[in-house]
């Protein structure tokens, strides 16, 4: 992890001395952020479309679970014959005007990690502008429905059902908006735009009672992340660079991984060769196996990958069936 992500991530999440004296010092940016926020919202014309749109979005910044909602859903929704595409904007990826994602010609790089991902699953496709991308989905692949990776705060798009993802270990933070705080928007006006609430993890903070009390007609969920567990007898080199690197850790630390070597690295990280062969130089040294998360492994290359293994996770909701019937209800 970068030095800069390591203080942001110290005084969005710490209630040190420090934390609070830089948040004193920065708050004005924070009103100006909301401001902006504010008028983005009010200039905002909402379109419609024919083709039924579900959002997972999040009020926080990164790590949230939003990946693997998206990828439940997708295979929620092909259980039960429907056709899907999915919708993102690709960050850090090259490709900025609407493309459909090609699993075998296109690389991170083009279009980022997360797409790589939904691609083996359900056609996907990039826009950095959602409406010109739903428009290019509807255009070439008229499907049943479309999942739109993030997307609550834009609010050019009428959603037909939008879905906030929560991480409850971590939560929101300090509870400011960017920058002296993890959020895009408050917790309870993200609230009030979604038709569903997940808690991804341990609920620490008391969300789900918090919450539930004030909006009745919401649907909160609990949802697990679920893995296959460690069954051989070997130390882990384990490394990463997403939005959130201690969950990915604690994951495997509770799926029996014994982890000799921990290495974080900054989200949406782009290894280097070099990077790559000083850490299989160390496993090799040390007698280590690598492992990875699903997202890391897809920016890496060819050859990168080799020797390298990744973690493959799944969610488990607290109530599948009522999540299924929400989301299958044709308003």
């Amino acid at each position: 992890m970068g030095l800069d992500q390591k203080i942001t991530q110290y005084i969005w999440y710490s209630k040190s001395k420090f934390s609070y004296f830089v948040v004193c010092i920065f708050f004005p940016f924070s009103i100006i952020y909301y401001l902006l926020f504010l008028l983005k919202k009010i200039q905002s014309n909402e379109k419609s479309f024919q083709t039924k749109i579900v959002c997972i979005g999040n009020c926080s910044v990164g790590g949230d679970g939003k990946t693997s909602t998206v990828l439940s859903l997708i295979n929620l929704y092909k259980s039960r014959n429907i056709k899907v595409a999915v919708l993102l904007k690709g960050y850090k990826g090259k490709i900025k005007v609407p493309t459909q994602v090609n699993m075998t010609s296109h690389s991170a790089v083009d279009v980022g990690d997360e797409a790589l991902l939904y691609v083996e699953h359900a056609s996907t496709f990039v826009s950095n502008d959602r409406l010109k991308g739903i428009n290019f989905i509807i255009a070439k692949f008229s499907p049943d429905i479309i999942l739109i990776d993030d997307g609550l705060q834009d609010f050019r798009i009428k959603k037909d059902k939008s879905i906030l993802v929560i991480n409850g270990k971590r939560g929101f933070g300090n509870g400011f908006l960017l920058p002296v705080g993890p959020l895009r928007q408050s917790p309870s006006s993200a609230m009030k735009l979604a038709d569903i609430i997940i808690i991804i993890g341990n609920d620490k903070s008391k969300y789900l009672d918090t919450y539930k009390s004030k909006f009745k007609n919401k649907l909160f969920l609990k949802a697990e992340i679920t893995c296959k567990k460690n069954q051989i007898d070997k130390n882990y080199f384990a490394f990463s660079g997403i939005g959130n690197n201690p969950s990915f850790i604690n994951t495997l630390n509770t799926n029996n991984y014994n982890l000799t070597k921990i290495k974080s690295f900054p989200d949406h990280y782009y290894y280097t060769d070099n990077d790559i062969k000083n850490m299989k130089k160390y496993a090799t040294d040390n007698d280590l196996e690598i492992i990875t998360t699903e997202k890391d492994w897809k920016r890496l290359n060819t050859k990168q990958r080799l020797g390298i293994n990744f973690l493959q996770i799944s969610l488990e909701f607290s109530n599948k069936e009522a999540l299924s019937q929400i989301l299958m209800q044709n308003d």
